[in-house]
């Protein structure tokens, strides 16, 4: 959710005398500004010095329009906002008519040197009491622009599906399996017609290699699957037992058909192909469109590590750890890098982490990771 940090042009500077002084002292004021996002503590004091009462906020990637609680009531800023190490800020266009500015702009956001973000944006900064403020932002993410409205979307109208839905992917893309369970079984009860409502339990018995109880569920909900969309369809089709590798290939080749974007089924297309340069531009593509995606960062981290380079492969998990703080398998995989290039004690630093973090989750321990136990008892 990046968000709230487009917001954060909102701020005030000392109005010059003349047009190029003024033209001057924005972009040099537009910069810092943004500079200061990479320390949380400078951009929350920004935040509460800087935002107007009366800005009025555009996202064009959306349509959204109007003024968040955080503006009047500044508790509501949160650090967990500032989370990248870097930014670069381009100024286009700057125009002053008398008391008014009208600038133009990108801004990118990085992560251990990968861009992560990038949005367009225009202002309009206005003089109130001899000091500039920003009355008026607009903003467009150009990551979110560019990802056309091709995923598998839940075939459902019941209130509160979705944000279920959502939830269980992100749990089956951390490998939070018991959690993905769970919010399984919580979608069936709310809504019982919903066939991709159990993605999540045939996810959990398709790892923990339960193929005769998959082949039971799939039989029971055969006919909810008949209803579904041509893309939930084969969504559902990728986690059925298969004969061979090419046949897998094959039925992610037919979901992406119709859910190109869908990170998931890009991650997991990437996991079974076999040519190490392919599964590498397949990864990119879905990076290209979600930058900060759990999954693909972790896939591309271990592709970089099979190619022997480990700098590329720790800066995408540390994209993994930064963003998704909270999940075991960043931590685990992280593990395994270093271990693969010789820090044993930071690696077994990794491993125990992900393995307690993974005793505290939602449904309890996921007995996923006691694989990370056992490699860091390896290594006494």
């Amino acid at each position: 959710m990046k968000k709230i940090l487009y917001f954060s042009l909102l701020a005030t500077i000392v109005v010059g005398c003349n047009n190029e002084l003024k033209e001057n002292e924005i972009e040099k004021f537009v910069i810092n500004h943004f500079n200061e996002q990479t320390s949380a503590e400078k951009a929350i004091l920004a935040f509460k010095e800087n935002i107007g009462d009366s800005v009025i906020l555009y996202n064009l990637s959306n349509g959204w329009v109007g003024r968040p609680d955080w503006v009047n009531d500044h508790s509501k800023i949160k650090s967990e906002w500032f989370y990248e190490d870097s930014v670069v800020t381009e100024i286009k266009d700057i125009e002053v008519f008398e008391n008014i500015a009208s600038v133009y702009g990108n801004v990118s956001w990085y992560i251990s040197g990968i861009k992560t973000s990038r949005a367009g944006f225009h202002s309009i900064i206005g003089d109130e009491m001899g000091r500039l403020v920003f009355q008026r932002h607009s903003w467009m993410n150009w990551d979110i622009n560019r990802s056309a409205n091709s995923f598998v979307w839940p075939s459902t109208e019941v209130p509160g599906a979705l944000k279920i839905y959502n939830d269980m992917r992100y749990a089956m893309a951390n490998l939070r399996n018991n959690d993905a369970l769970a919010y399984s079984d919580s979608l069936v009860k709310l809504d019982p017609n919903l066939a991709v409502a159990h993605i999540g339990k045939m996810h959990y018995l398709f790892l923990n290699g339960k193929k005769e109880e998959l082949i039971s569920l799939l039989d029971e909900i055969k006919p909810k699957i008949k209803e579904a969309s041509i893309a939930e369809k084969y969504y559902i089709e990728t986690i059925t037992p298969s004969s061979s590798r090419k046949e897998i290939l094959e039925k992610y080749e037919n979901a992406l058909l119709y859910a190109a974007n869908d990170p998931l089924l890009r991650g997991w297309y990437a996991y079974y192909l076999e040519d190490l340069d392919e599964r590498i531009e397949n990864v990119n593509i879905g990076l290209k469109r979600f930058p900060e995606n759990s999954l693909l960062n972790n896939m591309m981290a271990y592709l970089m590590m099979e190619k022997g380079d480990f700098e590329s492969a720790k800066h995408h998990l540390n994209i993994y750890m930064t963003v998704h703080p909270d999940e075991p398998n960043a931590y685990d995989s992280m593990g395994d890098i270093l271990l693969a290039s010789g820090d044993t004690l930071k690696a077994k630093e990794m491993f125990i982490k992900a393995y307690e973090m993974s005793r505290n989750l939602k449904t309890g321990p996921e007995e996923f990771f006691t694989t990370s136990k056992k490699k860091a008892d390896n290594l006494n």
